[in-house]
């Protein structure tokens, strides 16, 4: 039986996320009605099992997070994007605690099959022993490196990464069945990243849906380069302290999508740290200089380093053009085309290339 005061957390944190509008479809509610967050959480007061917030589960070197188990409202965005149906086979890429396995497997039902991998022995051992103790069946743990897919029960239906990528693996496009959906937390500039909705075309992906995310980075083959921590390895003008432009961004417009507007649709935009202890900053990059945003309390000045008056005008110009509608990433679409292929030859916003795929940002209007 399980433990009645877990249930009744548990529904009222589902009600919030219908409540929120986040969670709308009546599978993937029941899914988190029938899989208590708890049974992957042992130990964990209740308290903080069933608050809608991500949960860090293990820390690397230097007390770095690792792993965790996600915040439950993106979980079920993400597992409302994937479009989920019974007898589907399903990989995972990033197991954690099991529970996102768990309720993919819910979705799936007897007849589907789940598959997560995950690059620590230690992390699927306890998935394994969170599944048991759940009750759950018809989810294979596998130790791996999730850049590689998971061949032997390929092909898949559905593909779903829990770790932040910067880039997608040829095994992942290979390993998914034509018309089949892979989620996938993508950072194309910086860290900002968005939850996207691939559907695979031949040998294209094109999304069909894109929300803004965040989830700790892959490890392994596919890990991203790690953050630079100081100015040592940028442009000496970035060194300097700033020049005021006379341009300032309200608070307001950062926090309703601003900056990923910008990170998607500038080939300019880029996010660096002038110091160890600075706060994060973002901008648009000129050919000898830059304007970035730089917080100072609750003000949030653009200022010009080296010779960025241009890269402020356009900075400027950019969230005047935001200002006016106030766009959102949904209303983006991402093509991701594999490097050596044809490169498609329609208009777009923004074009990012990276070892293995090019991504072609476009409008829906």
């Amino acid at each position: 039986m399980a433990d009645p005061d877990a249930q009744v957390r548990n529904e009222q944190l589902v009600s919030q996320l219908e409540s929120s509008g986040c969670l709308w479809d009546a599978a993937v509610a029941s899914a988190f009605r029938a899989v208590l967050r708890h049974n992957f959480l042992p130990g964990r007061p209740l308290d903080e099992v069933y608050e809608d917030s991500a949960i860090m589960t293990k820390m690397g070197d230097k007390g770095v997070p690792v792993s965790s188990s996600s915040q439950p409202a993106i979980m079920g965005i993400m597992l409302q994007q994937l479009r989920l149906k019974a007898g589907y086979r399903v990989l995972e890429i990033g197991t954690g605690t099991g529970f996102n396995a768990a309720l993919i497997a819910h979705l799936v039902g007897r007849d589907g099959r789940v598959v997560t991998v995950d690059i620590d022995a230690d992390l699927c051992e306890q998935a394994r022993a969170n599944l048991a103790s759940a009750g759950i069946e018809g989810v294979e743990v596998i130790q791996a490196d999730g850049a590689d897919g998971w061949p032997p029960a390929a092909p898949y239906d559905r593909m779903i990464l829990t770790v932040g990528a910067t880039d997608i693996s040829p095994h992942w496009l290979d390993q998914l069945v034509e018309e089949g959906i892979l989620v996938v937390p993508l950072a194309l500039a910086g860290p900002v990243q968005q939850s996207v909705a691939f559907v695979r075309r031949g040998d294209a992906l094109l999304s069909s849906e894109l929300t803004t995310c965040g989830f700790l980075p892959l490890r392994g083959q596919m890990a991203p380069p790690p953050p630079t921590a100081d100015s040592g390895g940028l442009e000496p003008w970035l060194q300097g302290p700033g020049q005021p432009s006379g341009y300032d961004l309200p608070a307001q417009d950062l926090r309703a999508g601003f900056e990923s507007w910008l990170a998607l649709t500038q080939n300019a935009y880029f996010r660096p740290r002038l110091r160890a202890e600075d706060a994060p900053v973002f901008g648009l990059r000129g050919a000898a200089g830059a304007a970035l945003v730089v917080p100072e309390d609750d003000d949030y000045p653009v200022l010009i380093f080296g010779e960025g008056d241009g890269a402020a005008a356009a900075l400027a110009g950019a969230h005047r053009a935001w200002a006016q509608t106030r766009p959102q990433v949904d209303q983006l679409r991402i093509e991701a085309h594999p490097i050596g292929g044809e490169a498609p030859t329609h208009a777009s916003v923004r074009t990012v290339q990276r070892s293995n795929f090019r991504f072609i940002v476009t409008t829906t209007s």
